[in-house]
């Protein structure tokens, strides 16, 4: 059901390149309301880039449909070209006019929509301010950091007044620390124009920090569809829950009240009494560490991450378990420690068959 306050309606998608082969997109439907932020997050060939090649416009759906601003622009029968689309796209690798200088590679959207010089020049005058570069329009891109390319690509993309703007793992091609601050400046770029955007990434902190919602992607499926605290506190599948948060696997068995670990017995919550084996699964951050000379697990390693401590942990079995602590927990590579789980973050997922 379309309304107005839905600026863009996926129903059903699904894509199959060729007869035999798997679809690389299966059946997703969302839809975005204005100004919000999704990402789609996934690993390489999860389906992402594919979908948002649909959403743009340059692949054809095998079935279902896409409806942007009311208007049905893509399904089996139909599709409207991307440039009758009101989207704008970032790529991963800029894609500027490195023969044309900031200024006119920003009016390049411009000049499609019958303004006068003037216009175009107070348009591109406002986006440059918008990302921070007003006073380089007479640079060309070659005469620019990656991050600097990065934003005027954005502009570029933004100038136009899109209904929707498309990013596909815009960053990837950045330094770490250009990432970081990039990560922020995007999510409030977006935020100060109010325009509706999707995010694709395979980077799960990008993800977290940039968008309202997340789509978490796996084998051409949506797993699950959330906040970003929704997602991270309570993965709903244990894909989501490996790639999203990093956290430990732990085999468990019920015994009555308990659910029994080589690290220790937890007291079953309620969301647990119907699990009889399988595997608990714990976030680093949620396992706190004293130091114990009768305990079974002992520290084979220790990182320093600059605000905490990453610990690798060695169990009876020869199995390893990650740890995060903050500063305050100091110890040794070869000390013997007992583990403390903060169980309501705990959740079971059935074992995986080897």
């Amino acid at each position: 059901m379309m309304t107005d306050s839905i600026i863009l309606q996926v129903d059903r998608i699904a894509k199959q390149f060729a007869a035999d082969t798997l679809r690389v997109v299966d059946e997703v439907s969302f839809q975005l309301a204005p100004g919000e932020i999704l990402g789609l997050l996934g690993p390489s060939g999860c389906g992402k880039t594919t979908l948002l090649r649909m959403i743009a416009g340059f692949e054809q759906p095998t079935t279902g449909t896409i409806t942007l601003g009311g208007d049905m622009v893509a399904s089996a029968s139909r599709l409207l070209p991307p440039e009758k689309r009101n989207t704008g796209m970032v790529f991963q690798d800029y894609a500027l006019f490195p023969h044309l200088n900031i200024a006119k590679n920003i009016a390049f959207g411009l000049n499609k929509r019958r303004l006068n010089k003037k216009q175009i020049k107070q348009r591109i005058d406002e986006v440059l301010t918008l990302i921070g570069l007003e006073g380089l329009e007479k640079r060309y891109p070659h005469q620019l950091s990656g991050g600097q390319q990065q934003r005027v690509a954005l502009a570029r993309a933004l100038a136009p007044q899109p209904a929707l703007i498309l990013l596909d793992e815009p960053l990837s091609n950045l330094d770490v620390q250009v990432r970081v601050r990039l990560c922020h400046e995007i999510r409030q770029i977006l935020k100060a124009t109010g325009i509706t955007a999707i995010f694709v990434t395979h980077d799960q902190e990008e993800a977290l920090a940039i968008c309202d919602r997340i789509g978490v992607m796996s084998q051409g499926k949506i797993e699950q569809l959330g906040t970003p605290e929704a997602i991270y506190t309570r993965p709903a599948s244990r894909f989501v829950a490996e790639f999203v948060t990093q956290a430990n696997f732990i085999p468990a068995q019920r015994q009555g009240q308990l659910l029994i670990t080589e690290i220790g017995a937890w007291e079953l919550t309620s969301s647990q009494e119907t699990v009889s084996q399988g595997d608990l699964m714990v976030r680093q951050e949620d396992i706190s560490l004293k130091a114990d000379d009768t305990a079974k697990v002992v520290i084979s390693d220790r990182q320093f991450l600059g605000r905490e401590y990453r610990y690798c942990l060695q169990t009876p079995s020869g199995g390893q378990i990650h740890a995060r602590t903050t500063l305050h927990t100091q110890l040794e590579v070869g000390t013997k420690v007992q583990l403390a789980i903060a169980s309501q973050s705990a959740q079971i997922f059935p074992a995986v068959s080897s």
